[in-house]
């Protein structure tokens, strides 16, 4: 569960990141800028959740499938 809240904690801190660049970029100015930010916390978020998955989720799948058989 600790290791849940952390994830949280990341991709709300990056969402923060996000919206706090998005107010300095001027997003009428710069659309391909803040196209730009937009996918990179999209990927930064993603790989972060995909590396949650990968360590936590699956390791605990893998133990339930070992008792089960």
């Amino acid at each position: 569960m600790r290791e849940f809240t952390i994830l949280i904690g990341e991709i709300f801190f990056i969402a923060l990141i996000q919206t706090v660049l998005e107010l300095l970029l001027d997003p009428d100015k710069r659309p391909q800028q803040v196209k730009i930010l937009n996918i990179a916390c999209i990927l930064g978020s993603l790989y972060l959740l995909l590396q949650f998955v990968f360590t936590y989720i699956i390791g605990e799948m893998a133990t339930f499938v070992k008792l089960s058989f």
